[in-house]
This record gives structure tokens, C-alpha cells and sequence, in this order.
């Protein structure tokens, strides 16, 4: 969501911004320490250094310290059975799992490999498409 609310070429950009732009008055995130590399090493990897550097900085604005869980050997050992209850992507297993520990609203962009497969088991915790997002 971080990097479709930023790309000019993406529908679902003004709804990314939109839900964005609540945090961290409406919403906290929570996450796993791993978004900073998706984040910033695909910013640096497509755009520039500079871009993802700025982008770093943006996220330790957004996102409390305490909520930022470490990708360690607990994380991994507590995701890795979602990948099986889901059938989703190991990488998505830890967003799921962070979300699941902070008994959080899951929003993500990928709705056919991982938000439907969530729904169809039916999650702990809510989970949306950025286009489905109530609030």
C-alpha cells in the first residue's frame, strides 16, 4: 500500500493515500520489521536512493517503534503454519501474523493470492482490500 499510494501509474493510488494519510490519528500500524525492505528496496531498486531514503523516514514517522515486530526466529515459527491454514506466501504469513498478535484490521492490495484466501478461512481478526475498506 506504501509504494501504491506514491506510484503516478496506480488505480488504487488516491485509496492508498486515503487510508494512509488517517494514520496515526485513526490508525496505528503495526508490521513487520521486514516492510522496510520491501518498501524502501523496491523504491530504491525502481526509483532511486534518495526516493527510498526518503520513504524510511516516512515509515519511522508512521509506524510506533512497539509496534514494529522484529522478523526473528519467534516471528517466523509463530507465521509459518498460516502459510498451510491459508494456502498464502510465506512473506504475507508474517504480515498476517503481526496482524493477528495486535488483533488488527488486515488492508492489503492483493486480493485474489491472499485477502479472498483469508475470507474463504475465515480470520481472527478483519481483513479488506484497499477498495473494500470501510473506514
Amino acid at each position: 500500500m506504501f509504494i501504491a499510494a506514491l506510484k503516478t501509474d496506480e488505480h488504487t493510488r488516491e485509496e492508498c493515500s486515503r487510508i494512509l494519510a488517517k494514520v496515526p490519528k485513526q490508525f496505528a500500524l503495526a508490521e513487520p520489521s521486514i516492510v522496510y525492505q520491501e518498501v524502501c528496496g523496491t523504491l530504491a531498486r525502481k526509483m532511486s536512493l534518495k526516493v527510498a531514503n526518503t520513504a524510511r523516514e516516512q515509515l519511522d514517522l508512521m509506524i510506533d517503534p512497539k509496534l514494529i515486530e522484529n522478523c526473528d526466529r519467534k516471528l517466523c515459527l509463530s507465521a509459518f503454519a498460516l502459510c498451510s491454514e491459508y494456502s498464502i506466501y510465506a512473506i504475507d504469513a508474517l504480515y498476517l501474523q503481526v496482524a493477528i498478535a495486535n488483533r488488527a484490521i488486515f488492508v492489503s492490495l492483493d486480493k485474489e493470492d491472499f485477502i479472498d484466501k483469508l475470507k474463504n478461512n475465515k480470520p481472527p481478526i478483519e481483513a479488506y482490500t484497499v477498495s473494500e475498506f470501510p473506514y
